[in-house]
């Protein structure tokens, strides 16, 4: 494992669910030295897990925060290792390789993000970044979720220069990116792979550059 690339153990210390199938984990955070908007590789500890024993989740939490944050979707029959999750309990631990990614803020530049789902937990971590250390530059946040359940929302309401956009269909999403289209922003695009595909092309369509437009894809999520 190299010098950048480290494990670290995290002690879970509690979580709550969002709707029916959103769910936020707290860990004791670690030693690890991260930038907002980075993921990292996560297994069980001592647990007999079948199948995919690793799972890559992005960061929600800035590193201001007191706990490492997390968040995935965990549905009615879940994969072994999110029933374990769902199931934590006071002395459960993840740990997690990291960190990794570069969807990262550029800072000072106007700024769109784009969140499908729980796609939201790196833009989460980067939006909690720019509130703790206060920057102001123009900012909006395009959260498109099909039942209308968003996590977080409440706490982005408190980010001062930050106007926030729902959506909850494609038609909607699509018209929200179209009216406020910038050549001068950078996009930040996150969510499933076919949400992140059919966001790029439209705001390529649009006549966004590639090199301004950076993405987190959520695979199996």
């Amino acid at each position: 494992m190299s010098d950048e690339l480290k494990r670290f153990k995290l002690e879970y210390v509690k979580h709550y669910v969002v709707g029916d199938d959103y769910y936020i984990f707290d860990f004791v955070k670690p030693d690890l030295v991260y930038k907002e908007g980075q993921y990292g590789a996560f297994m069980h500890v001592e647990k007999n897990i079948t199948k995919r024993k690793v799972r890559a989740f992005s960061i929600a939490s800035s590193v201001d925060e007191e706990f490492l944050k997390i968040g995935t979707k965990i549905v009615e029959d879940p994969s072994v290792f999110k029933c374990i999750l769902r199931d934590f309990k006071s002395g459960d631990f993840l740990t997690i390789d990291g960190p990794m990614g570069n969807f990262t803020l550029e800072e000072n530049l106007p700024a769109i993000f784009i969140a499908g789902g729980i796609g939201i937990t790196p833009i989460r971590s980067i939006l909690m970044h720019i509130h703790d250390k206060g920057f102001k530059f123009p900012m909006k946040l395009i959260y498109s979720e099909p039942r209308k359940i968003y996590p977080f929302v409440e706490e982005f309401k408190n980010i001062d220069g930050l106007e926030i956009l729902l959506a909850n269909t494609k038609e909607s999403t699509q018209l929200l990116i179209q009216d406020n289209i910038s050549s001068e922003a950078f996009f930040y695009v996150s969510g499933s792979p076919s949400f992140i595909t059919g966001v790029k092309e439209q705001l390529e369509k649009l006549g966004i550059q590639t090199d301004r437009i950076k993405y987190d894809r959520f695979n199996g999520y």
